[in-house]
């Protein structure tokens, strides 16, 4: 009973600390964007599995409204799928002073966003994207993109607490992937059934620590998987994360998912994961429909 108690204080601890959080850090009164299909989503992450999943349900990504991340739009599926949606999250995707190879890949995708998509688009960012102004006049140069911002306050706490505040779309599980801002702005948009597909998260098996004492992630994209190698996971795109950083970044991860499914079981909306041999073992498997 006592310990019970505990565990009931801490997690009291952590909501009121979270509300702390989300006053100094969330937009309360921003408006939550609500899809105007509210059908079937598919979100698509960019793991190597992707290639053979659009190239096996190409019609069906067509005609069902479909969101990617990060650097989809640089690879020639972007203007085939045509996504109705793109989620991005990594800071280093706007903040100034990034190591040169992230500055042209960032170049590569806000170039190609901007050229090859004559169709509408909503890009969702993170509040603190707005004071990147270089990213947002880029972008308003295509008048088919449309900008919505979103609240990535980590929330943690009792249950009942988090899903008051998801609800409200004042904060999300800790954003440590950006599969998770994908499914809570899904979830809150309205969707009655999310697909997950290219959601491998199979990292555990591309670890390794070298002699120098360095942990390097073989980190496999769809676009990337023939020519990608082990590499350092840098943090905000500068420094080498190490080992234990790696793994609990990984666990926080895989916690959220599950946080996640119990907030869609709360608000009656189906999450499947599509994925095949995918490590997420938070949502029920099942194909996409043919």
């Amino acid at each position: 009973m006592l310990e019970q108690f505990y565990n009931w204080l801490i997690q009291l601890i952590l909501s009121c600390t979270t509300f702390l959080k989300i006053l100094l850090r969330s937009k309360l009164f921003a408006k939550q964007y609500k899809a105007a299909d509210q059908a079937k989503c598919i979100i698509m992450g960019n793991a190597p599995s992707l290639a053979s999943t659009i190239e096996n349900n190409l019609t069906l990504l067509q005609k069902t409204p479909t969101l990617c991340v990060n650097y989809f739009p640089n690879s020639k599926y972007y203007t085939t799928v045509k996504p109705s949606y793109l989620v991005i999250v990594g800071p280093e995707l706007w903040l100034p002073d990034m190591p040169e190879r992230t500055i042209k890949n960032r170049t590569q995708l806000y170039n190609n966003l901007v050229e090859k998509t004559d169709w509408k688009l909503t890009i969702f960012f993170p509040y603190e994207a707005k004071k990147a102004t270089w990213m947002i006049e880029k972008l308003a140069e295509n008048q088919q993109i449309s900008l919505q911002f979103f609240n990535k306050t980590p929330v943690e706490g009792l249950s009942s607490v988090n899903r008051f505040f998801y609800g409200k779309g004042w904060g999300m599980p800790r954003p440590h992937n950006v599969l998770i801002p994908s499914l809570m702005l899904t979830l809150n948009a309205g969707f009655k059934e999310i697909f997950i597909v290219g959601a491998d998260h199979s990292w555990l098996e591309e670890l390794t620590v070298n002699e120098k004492n360095e942990a390097l992630l073989h980190q496999k994209h769809f676009y990337d998987e023939d020519s990608s190698k082990p590499n350092y996971m840098y943090q905000l795109g500068r420094r080498p994360r190490r080992l234990y950083e790696i793994l609990e970044k990984f666990m926080l991860t895989f916690k959220a998912y599950f946080e996640i499914e119990t907030y869609a079981q709360s608000i009656g909306i189906k999450i499947w994961n599509a994925t095949p041999k995918s490590f997420i073992d938070a949502f029920e498997r099942k194909p996409l429909p043919q």
